[in-house]
């Protein structure tokens, strides 16, 4: 590919990273609320709830730097406190009969899978928006 059409398709990359990216962020929403039910005790931590955060990657341009899209710069852990509940027959309980329950909150996961949902959609609508521009490009071009 020549150097005149190498930028042709950045519009596609771009919008592909940012579906990459709420791909893997869908992954760690699935994980959470797969463990949001483990626990732990004093000698046990329960599951921590995990978060990504997101980079934007930058492609280096004349005149400076360009953006190509985002990228998942690493994953965290929420250090939000576990909450602390009594059941005294419970396997992680401790002597006092008091359980560390997960970080993780239920409808802050559903509010994440609905932004993630959003987010996905619009990208996907960017890269129907930019085929559209190329395709009438190409029309044009070709009268």
């Amino acid at each position: 590919m020549t150097d005149s059409m190498k930028g042709v398709f950045r519009g596609f990359d771009i919008a592909g990273a940012g579906m990459r990216a709420e791909m893997q962020r869908s992954e760690i929403v699935a994980s959470n609320l797969g463990n949001m039910h483990r626990t732990g005790n004093a000698q046990k931590e329960p599951y921590k709830r995990q978060v990504l955060v997101f980079e934007e990657l930058l492609e280096e341009a004349r005149g400076g730097q360009s953006a190509a899209g985002v990228t998942i710069a690493r994953v965290e852990k929420d250090d939000s406190p576990f909450p602390v509940f009594y059941q005294p027959g419970h396997p992680d309980a401790d002597e006092a009969g008091q359980v560390l329950g997960s970080n993780v909150d239920l409808f802050q996961e559903l509010v994440d899978m609905q932004v993630i949902e959003r987010s996905f959609d619009a990208n996907l609508q960017a890269m129907r928006t930019y085929r559209t521009m190329l395709q009438n490009t190409i029309t044009n071009m070709s009268r």
